[in-house]
């Protein structure tokens, strides 16, 4: 699984944005708390989006989630969407239509693999560094602005 390398000299032009927000209309993210430290987290975006924008809110919020409640690692112990799956160390699965993604995940503060896989295949478990998720993710979202 490989999360989108974000070349350092990317410009704006360069990218396009999907919104990052709560579930609505036009898609979004909503969690869930399905045990100690762990979530499972959808993501959804219409047809207009680029390909992987449902990963990359699900990947952000899940290192939202896990950042918050005060861990610096999280594991993605499942993942499923009609996008692209996310993976380090080997080439995305893509499929042919949709926007969705829903990750289920542990937070953690042990860079360790995961050893609870519930995926259909094992590499699509990893773990993932929270702040580094976040910084590598964010320039694929457009944040709401502070009031």
């Amino acid at each position: 699984m490989v999360l989108i390398t974000v070349p350092s000299t990317l410009s704006a032009q360069e990218v396009r944005q999907v919104k990052y927000q709560r579930w609505g209309m036009f898609g979004g993210y909503k969690d869930k708390s399905i045990g100690q430290n762990s979530w499972k987290v959808i993501a959804g975006v219409n047809g207009r989006a680029p390909e992987g924008s449902a990963f990359n809110i699900a990947l952000y919020r899940a290192a939202e989630l896990s950042k918050v409640a005060g861990f610096k690692y999280f594991q993605i112990i499942n993942q499923k969407g009609k996008q692209s799956y996310v993976s380090l160390g080997g080439a995305s699965s893509k499929h042919s239509a949709g926007g969705d993604a829903e990750l289920q995940i542990i937070a953690v503060n042990d860079p360790a693999a995961p050893e609870n896989c519930l995926a259909e295949r094992r590499e699509l478990c990893t773990t993932l560094e929270a702040d580094a998720t976040m910084q590598r993710v964010s320039p694929f979202l457009k944040f709401p602005r502070l009031k």
